[in-house]
């Protein structure tokens, strides 16, 4: 009994092995897809941008879902993987003939290929978007020209007027445009990009009193710093990115639905209409700009540094995308490159003071603070720069890194003198001196008034909280310093204050855990053997 009952089992192991097999014959390419979308996963779970590249790519459409067939097309996009964005709008449009992005992407991509545009499916983004952007998306995809009647004028907002004008330029029809662009300025609606379209429609219906206006608000320079005039911007039309024709129109459309989802913090889609903005038009100043700030918000830089990147010197946008990459170069690490076009740039420019700033602080941010120290001096000394408050603030901080700490006071009072309401000044000020054991009230007295100026910055709720350390008030420190670690759990120093605290308020195990917790944190911290010690004795 005993062997027929092993037999059974050996039969059935078999059994069990040779269905494995032919299950695993049959899902094999299903598996693969699998693996792919579990490595997919796990790539978006960790935030691994050079992996989700290599992954995206590789599921089954087939196979999953609308949602995930929807965050695979924002990821083609934001890679520019254009082909790979069509094929997966498309299958999104098999499940969903009203899905916004999808119908909108194809859209653009028969735009661009000039095959005839499918427009049967805009009736239904009302349900997605404003009226507004819909009526502006028909100018520019219409096969029919629009013909304008007088109620057009009168009940266009801003936004329609501004494509109704541009669409009458473009057909020649300049008085009639300039009735549109006219409603515009009666309403005191402006921005930079539309101060730019206004400025080209001017000098095309040849008025010099609206073309000097507008020069003056655009206050656009050189990197002589010397102003543009008519006659720069005239013969240099390219650099007010002119709507020229209905492709320039679609990509203007869609740098106002960029800009719309980007006031509402919604990044995602305010970059998916950014990129279908450049793709239509790539030297498109405003909405590469719009599109790399919302890059860098979502965590993305080194995609907003190559939408930026090699910008020419006579763009009057070359100072922003400037500022914009030495901002995106330090969250990179990588500002070598940086540094040396900022010296060349210097060498060619030298009456610029905003580029002889920007090298300044990148001395100073690399911690080559004799450098900094020399531009800085220079630009107090000769330049007709207004805000000079920050310019002290910043040679403050160089003194006070170099020990000069005489000198680093005078600049820091200054810049306080010249600015009193800068929480920041106040704060290293003040912060200076607690550091120093030296004028504790009057610090004091400066960091409450810092907190109720900025209540939300962990590092001057920090300062506070140890002002009232160094001050015998103990419990309201502790409150502080609780309140600055909440906002910065990742900083040691902020660890260690607090963890100090709670040993004078008596709570000795909270403040070995604290002190604990700062070699964690950092186990190279500056004063790793002063808390070694606090958490074998205390204080």
């Amino acid at each position: 009994m005993g062997q027929i009952t092993q037999i059974c089992k050996l039969v059935l192991i078999a059994y069990f092995f040779i269905s494995c097999f032919n299950n695993l014959q049959a899902r094999t390419s299903n598996q693969t897809s699998y693996g792919d979308y579990l490595q997919w996963l796990y790539a978006k779970e960790v935030n691994d941008i050079s992996k989700l590249k290599k992954t995206f790519n590789r599921i089954d459409l087939s196979v999953v879902k609308e949602e995930t067939l929807e965050e695979l097309f924002f990821e083609s996009v934001i890679f520019d993987d254009w082909e790979n964005s069509k094929n997966i709008a498309s299958e999104i449009n098999k499940l969903n003939k009203e899905n916004l992005t999808a119908n909108l992407f194809l859209l653009v991509d028969d735009f661009i290929s000039k095959k005839g545009l499918n427009l049967s499916n805009l009736s239904n983004l009302e349900k997605h978007l404003d009226t507004n952007f819909i009526k502006a998306l028909q100018i520019w995809t219409s096969k029919k020209p629009k013909k304008y009647s007088e109620e057009d004028l009168e009940e266009c907002i801003p936004l329609i007027c501004v494509h109704y004008g541009l669409d009458l330029l473009i057909r020649a029809k300049k008085k009639r445009a300039y009735e549109f662009f006219q409603k515009i300025e009666k309403k005191n609606f402006s921005s930079t990009r539309v101060n730019e379209i206004l400025l080209f429609a001017n000098l095309k219906i040849k008025n010099s009193q609206g073309v000097q206006e507008l020069i003056e608000v655009l206050s656009y320079q050189n990197l002589n710093l010397e102003k543009y005039n008519k006659k720069n911007i005239s013969n240099n039309l390219e650099i007010l990115n002119p709507v020229l024709t209905r492709k320039d129109g679609l990509a203007e459309v869609f740098y106002n639905i960029s800009s719309w989802y980007y006031q509402k913090n919604l990044y995602k889609y305010s970059i998916f209409f950014g990129k279908l903005s450049l793709k239509l038009r790539k030297d498109f100043n405003a909405m590469r700009l719009l599109l790399a700030s919302s890059f860098e918000i979502i965590n993305l830089n080194r995609n907003a540094e190559q939408i930026i990147s090699n910008p020419r010197r006579t763009n009057p946008y070359f100072m922003k995308f400037l500022k914009m990459r030495l901002s995106l170069q330090d969250s990179l690490k990588n500002d070598n490159d940086i540094l040396e076009e900022l010296k060349k740039l210097l060498e060619d420019y030298p009456k610029n003071y905003e580029i002889k700033i920007l090298l300044a602080d990148k001395y100073r941010s690399k911690k080559l603070f004799t450098e900094s120290i020399k531009l800085y001096s220079q630009i107090i000394d000769n330049e007709p720069f207004q805000n000079k408050w920050s310019i002290f603030y910043s040679r403050g901080i160089a003194f006070e890194r170099l020990n000069k700490w005489e000198k680093a006071e005078s600049d820091l009072k200054m810049a306080m003198k010249l600015k009193p309401d800068d929480p920041y000044v106040i704060n290293y000020l003040a912060y200076s001196w607690l550091d120093r054991k030296k004028n504790i009230e009057e610090a004091l007295d400066l960091l409450e008034k810092a907190v109720e100026l900025e209540p939300m910055d962990g590092y001057i709720l920090d300062s506070l909280g140890w002002a009232y350390y160094l001050s015998d008030f103990i419990e309201k420190s502790i409150y502080f310093l609780e309140k600055a670690v909440s906002f910065l759990p990742g900083d040691a120093t902020l660890n260690d204050h607090l963890g100090d605290a709670y040993w004078k308020a008596g709570r000795f195990s909270e403040a070995q855990s604290q002190w604990k917790r700062v070699l964690i944190i950092d186990p190279e911290f500056k004063n790793k053997e002063i808390v070694k010690k606090k958490i074998s004795s205390g204080l």
